[in-house]
């Protein structure tokens, strides 16, 4: 007896797989409010709820989210064109010492992330402070 499927079946286990829903890749649940993305994580959202009442009450100020920095930009290697790096940090603001803080609400640290805080550091002379 053989155990092959039939086509009927071959299509049904495909349209299961389609429309199964994507899980996250480390358990993070994007935040969303009235249809637009707020925050890439839970851990995230609250952080930016405590950076806005910090704002409010003046001990921050400039806040800024999802804020992109180049660290290696594009070039052609072997003939191809091959994209740049970028970090994107969650938070920047400036305190009301005017201390500049670039923040990433981290759960988990990827190895990329490691080399992009060193690149951060490296580059742009910014330390990343993980909340």
């Amino acid at each position: 007896m053989t155990n092959y499927l039939s086509q009927s079946q071959i299509k049904r286990l495909m349209h299961q797989k389609e429309n199964k829903p994507k899980q996250p890749k480390y358990g993070n649940h994007k935040v969303v409010i009235d249809g637009k993305k707020v925050a890439d994580s839970q851990r995230e959202y609250r952080r930016l709820n405590d950076l806005k009442v910090l704002e409010r009450a003046g001990e921050i100020k400039e806040l800024h989210t999802q804020v992109r920095y180049n660290l290696i930009p594009s070039q052609k290697i072997c003939g191809e064109k091959v994209r740049g790096t970028d970090y994107i940090a969650d938070f920047v603001y400036w305190t009301k010492d005017n201390q500049f803080i670039c923040e990433d609400a981290k759960g988990h640290k990827t190895a990329d992330y490691i080399i992009k805080r060193k690149l951060m550091k490296l580059i742009h002379n910014i330390d990343v402070v993980e909340v």
